[in-house]
């Protein structure tokens, strides 16, 4: 795993819009925007979650932690989006190709997309792998549920077990190359039974900037105007970052119809003795902030982690699902603690571990966050690791 990438395949409305000015806006008008006079519908949270932490401290905390900006950066008139005129959020829930299909059917009631992961770019970048069949059974549950079935497609290198950047710009840098992966992944659309498509291409550099735009934009033609298109993006807490990640953000907007922030691993094994927060909301505000003066607001999806980490202790530092986190914890037993300002539970156990995980308090934060900002929605990585997404869709 890389610093910039993080996640790893284990772990882990149609039509062309135009790019509508959006002035930055600074992180804690952000929260502020969000949280005032903003009450959560979500459920509470985990079986196992308290309704508050222990110290009596709430999501209002968080505007005091040290991850938030100084308070004179909210602007006099600001205001909070109306909840109840607001339109409802999308909600997309990942998995992975060889995963239960029945595992769907926990959270379909909340959903409204079932991302599926996906089908791989080749080494050459000249095209991409078939669906498996068990990508293909994702499909298939998704559509039995009434779900849309979105196919990711992604630079993944299961020979180095991480995404790779000579993979994606072997296609981006070919103009032919990118018309041979967009028309077949066009055809997966027309011919193949998927409802919409994802790119998720990891790990990039600037260098890749233009080939990704200009590749966004020949799947748009290749799709035509009514299919959703989306994109995953890393984040970054500065405007400058995303264009160092090799997206031009305005530009991918234009051809795109949800720019998905992938608002996870802040921290994990790769920093073996810097345990931390998966994603915490401070860190999550500015990232968003950074996003949002390059975007809509409602084109951007908040990708939420539905996992966890572990550090320390008996053995290597690793990914943990939200169920493995709390059996971890009460085996060893240890009490989690609800964390107010990063929102996510974390426990330091009498080995010497400490777990960060993000669990359906922790979602029911950001889709609170999300709401109040009037965001197209939230995206859970993953169903196969993540509590049951459950979300009041009223």
């Amino acid at each position: 795993m890389t610093p910039t990438s993080g996640r790893s395949r284990s772990v882990r409305a149609g039509g062309s819009r135009p790019v509508v000015a959006v002035a930055p806006v600074a992180a804690l008008a952000l929260l502020a925007l969000a949280l005032s006079g903003c009450t959560s519908t979500t459920r509470a949270s985990s079986p196992d979650a308290p309704a508050a932490s222990s110290s009596g401290a709430t999501l209002d905390d968080a505007v005091a932690s040290d991850d938030a900006a100084p308070a004179d950066a909210v602007p006099a008139d600001a205001a909070p989006a109306d909840a109840a005129t607001a339109p409802g959020l999308d909600v997309t829930g990942f998995v992975l190709e060889g995963s239960d299909p029945d595992l769907v059917d926990a959270s379909a009631a909340s959903l409204d997309v079932v991302g599926v992961d996906g089908v791989l770019v080749a080494a050459d970048g000249a095209s991409v792998s078939s669906p498996s069949l068990d990508a293909e059974a994702q499909r298939d549950a998704a559509h039995a549920r009434g779900l849309q079935a979105q196919l990711l497609v992604s630079n993944y290198d299961e020979r180095i077990g991480d995404f790779s950047e000579p993979v994606a710009s072997a296609l981006l840098s070919s103009p032919a190359n990118r018309s041979a992966v967009a028309a077949d992944l066009a055809s997966r659309v027309s011919t193949g039974g998927w409802d919409s498509l994802m790119v998720d291409l990891e790990g990039l550099t600037a260098g890749d900037s233009a080939g990704l735009t200009a590749f966004a934009s020949e799947l748009r033609a290749a799709v035509g105007p009514d299919v959703r298109l989306d994109v995953a993006l890393q984040a970054s807490t500065t405007v400058e970052g995303y264009g160092d990640l090799g997206y031009d953000v305005p530009a991918l907007a234009a051809s795109l119809d949800h720019l998905t922030l992938m608002a996870y691993d802040q921290h994990g094994p790769w920093e073996p003795d810097d345990p931390g927060p998966v994603g915490s909301l401070g860190w999550t505000i500015d990232s968003l902030a950074a996003l949002t003066a390059l975007a809509p607001t409602d084109q951007v999806v908040l990708g939420v982690a539905g996992y966890g980490y572990r550090w320390g202790g008996d053995e290597p530092a690793g990914q943990v699902s939200d169920e493995e986190a709390r059996d971890r914890v009460g085996d060893a037993g240890g009490s989690a603690r609800w964390d107010s300002a990063a929102a996510e539970q974390t426990a330091t156990l009498a080995d010497g571990a400490v777990l960060w995980w993000s669990d359906s308090r922790s979602l029911d934060t950001r889709v609170e966050l999300a709401r109040g900002l009037g965001l197209a929605g939230v995206a859970v990585w993953s169903l196969d690791l993540s509590d049951p997404v459950e979300i009041d869709t009223d």
